[in-house]
């Protein structure tokens, strides 16, 4: 009894501590709740400073709060010292120290985050290059910036002169290095005058001489050409029907041959050498499929280097490479560099002992040196500089001193959204861009079907095989999801009616690239169509029922053309037109019943409309020679058609003006709206809104010098 007494009175007396207990662990429990998401409202707080404010200082104060107070929170912490590094970089030259130390803490400190990480090296590479702009001392290491240009040729042997195309006219021309100053070698005249152009070049051993290839637009082919520095001694080498492209690469040594990729009408291509005064040809090597990359000549002219994909010969941007030596006369071909990593050629040394290669084997693209004897690897590669040679650089080539010239040539995407005046249907305000995070890497904006989200491709990745995400941005409260998808190099296309899925053009692990239909909640893509044809490229539109895709498939062989329908349900496919111009930028009317598309006749670029259910096409307007669309959209309410033009009459030019037409023809009209590039247009269904994707291309020549072993320049 006294047993069940006391039992009593012990339950009694904790049943109160029960309950504080209880409260206390609540208590607790809503702390921690509210604990774990104060460091992401502390992020945006810090964002908002930044971005709208624009309170740098503010900022940075804020994101060292957030790396002071949650350090386990990795991911925030490494996306708030990058942006604390990138609030140093706009504050000026004073705090360039700070921002490095940043990026470098971020590198040092958080390698698993794999997106802030990237990020960090691409802005630690910007700045090494500055310093070496400014680095001075003869005989010391330093990367030089040597200007803004295109860079399609190549240094003169003693290194002071690039020969490039001036893209005013489309000439070929001479960039004097000490001057920076341009000159043109050709006279075509203006791009009214004529639409050819040159583009690749390389100059002869003695630096008297220019081997380039030019595009005649007429026939809609490249040929081999030789010029005089001067101008003069103008000289038509090699091309006719059967050659679609011919890439210069190189001279032979006593300057009686060229060495070049030839490509012909069906896409098959071969290493020839080619000569210098009659332009007859010896091919050296046939490729079955796709092409080597640039091709670099020994100094002794005995060894071709080339890098070829070391998979599948379908080449898309996430296969991997290796490098080979073939001899001159054809009869030997060895792999030099056999890796499982990607390999890319930069070229021969002057000595001609080494091939200066480009890798990502050590997790960043880094610049090896690998020896050469006899046309066999002699020893294992030797790394030279870590941090250099990822896949935007282009290589130029050596000069006599071991001085490396190359290219940096980065496409730049952004998202933006115009507002649109009712009244007028043209721009209400200016164009504001979309997506803040990862500028310059946003592009294919689709609207979701009730205006809510925008949908949009973010290619963050620096390396070629890693994939793209999926951003999926609430235009209520801003705030913007990721997704990773199940596939690689995608682009979104449409949504479908029902809001939950995406259709995306893309390539999925051992096919070649397809139609899918991914799910915005998982990034799971089941593939809808596999193209074994070249096609798909162009602009897939996904009918307004989500039950028919509308494609392209190109037989360039043939020179045929077609925009197919493949319905989903009963999975047969239909040919809409075909035609012997490509057909590109095309669009589905709102009612369903009309297809807008863009070809050329006779070399000018023309708007039709096609029925889906079938009938002859209708030209809405013919462009001025040497115009060119380069995107639509019908308007929501199907009375117009909007597309974007290249300015100026040419697709050389790097802006574009927004214009419409109505969709039953009449006379074109232009908006108050010229930028850089844009095109891949999307309606809000609401059609005040048009979002699309503008891209701008940086170019420039840099050269490194200093780096090589003593006994690797030629003296």
């Amino acid at each position: 009894m006294r047993l069940k007494r006391l039992s009593r009175k012990s339950t009694r007396s904790l049943i109160p501590l029960v309950l504080v207990i209880g409260m206390a662990a609540a208590v607790c429990a809503a702390f921690a709740l509210q604990n774990s998401s104060q460091h992401k409202v502390l992020f945006e707080k810090a964002k908002f400073t930044m971005e709208t404010k624009g309170d740098l200082k503010g900022a940075i104060d804020l994101f060292e709060e957030i790396i002071r107070k949650y350090p386990n929170e990795r991911e925030y912490a490494a996306r708030s010292l990058y942006l604390m590094g990138t609030c140093y970089e706009r504050l000026g030259e004073r705090q360039a120290q700070q921002a490095q130390a940043t990026f470098q803490r971020i590198v040092k400190d958080y390698p698993d985050q794999t997106d802030s990480v990237n990020m960090a090296k691409n802005k630690l590479v910007a700045f090494q290059k500055t310093r070496g702009a400014t680095e001075p001392g003869e005989g010391e290491f330093r990367i030089r910036k040597i200007g803004p240009l295109e860079v399609l040729g190549g240094p003169s042997p003693d290194g002071s002169l690039i020969s490039c195309v001036d893209w005013n006219t489309g000439d070929l021309a001479l960039y004097v290095v000490a001057s920076g100053t341009k000159r043109r070698v050709t006279a075509k005249g203006s791009w009214a005058v004529s639409g050819d152009w040159a583009e690749e070049s390389s100059f002869s051993p003695d630096g008297k001489s220019i081997a380039y290839n030019w595009y005649n637009l007429k026939d809609d082919r490249y040929d081999l050409r030789t010029i005089n520095i001067d101008g003069t001694g103008q000289k038509v080498l090699y091309g006719g029907k059967d050659v679609n492209y011919i890439w210069p690469c190189g001279w032979t040594p006593n300057g009686k041959h060229i060495l070049a990729i030839v490509t012909n009408n069906e896409k098959l291509s071969r290493i020839a050498l080619i000569s210098a005064s009659d332009g007859t040809a010896r091919t050296i090597k046939e490729f079955k499929s796709g092409a080597p990359g640039k091709l670099s000549l020994s100094p002794d002219g005995q060894w071709i280097a080339f890098a070829y994909p070391n998979e599948v010969p379908w080449r898309t941007s996430s296969e991997k490479s290796d490098i080979y030596l073939l001899s001159v006369d054809g009869s030997r071909e060895v792999p030099v560099v056999a890796h499982p990593a990607d390999d890319s050629l930069l070229g021969w040394t002057p000595d001609g002992k080494s091939i200066l290669f480009s890798s990502d084997r050590s997790g960043s693209w880094d610049a090896w040196i690998q020896p050469v004897e006899n046309g066999d690897a002699g020893g294992d590669p030797q790394l030279i500089r870590r941090d250099f040679g990822d896949p935007k650089i282009m290589p130029m080539g050596f000069t006599r001193d071991g001085s490396f010239y190359y290219g940096i040539r980065i496409s730049l995407d952004d998202i933006y959204i115009l507002s649109l005046d009712p009244a007028t249907g043209g721009p209400a305000a200016r164009a504001e861009k979309a997506a803040l995070r990862f500028e310059g890497s946003n592009s294919c904006p689709c609207w979701s079907p009730d205006g809510a989200y925008l949908a949009y491709t973010s290619a963050r990745g620096q390396g070629r095989s890693e994939p793209a995400v999926l951003c999926i941005k609430s235009m209520i409260s801003g705030e913007e999801r990721e997704v990773h998808p199940t596939i690689k190099d995608f682009d979104t296309i449409a949504w479908f009616p029902d809001g939950k899925f995406i259709l995306v053009r893309g390539v999925a692990e051992g096919q070649r690239s397809g139609l899918f239909r991914m799910d915005i909640a998982t990034g799971k893509a089941e593939a809808l169509l596999i193209l074994d044809e070249m096609g798909g490229f162009h602009g897939p539109v996904l009918s307004r029922d989500g039950k028919r895709i509308f494609y392209d498939l190109d037989d360039w062989k043939n020179d045929t053309f077609r925009i197919m329908s493949y319905d989903l349900e009963t999975k047969l496919k239909k040919e809409l037109i075909r035609s012997s111009s490509q057909m590109i930028h095309y669009g589905q009317s709102p009612d369903g019943k009309w297809l807008a598309f863009k070809d050329e006749e006779d070399g000018v670029a023309c708007l039709r409309t096609i029925p889906l259910e079938g009938g002859d096409k209708r030209t809405l307007m013919k462009l001025d020679k040497g115009g060119g669309i380069n995107g639509l959209v019908w308007s929501p309410d199907g009375r117009y058609i909007y597309y974007s033009k290249w300015e100026e009459g040419s697709s050389k030019s790097e802006t574009c003006s927004l214009w419409r037409i109505p969709a039953e023809g009449g006379r074109p009209e232009k908006f108050d709206l010229t930028m850089d590039a844009f095109g891949k247009l999307s309606f809000h269904p609401d059609g005040k809104k048009l979002a699309f994707t503008s891209w701008r291309i940086e170019s420039e020549a840099w050269v490194m010098e200093n780096f090589l072993p003593a006994d690797k320049v030629k003296k």
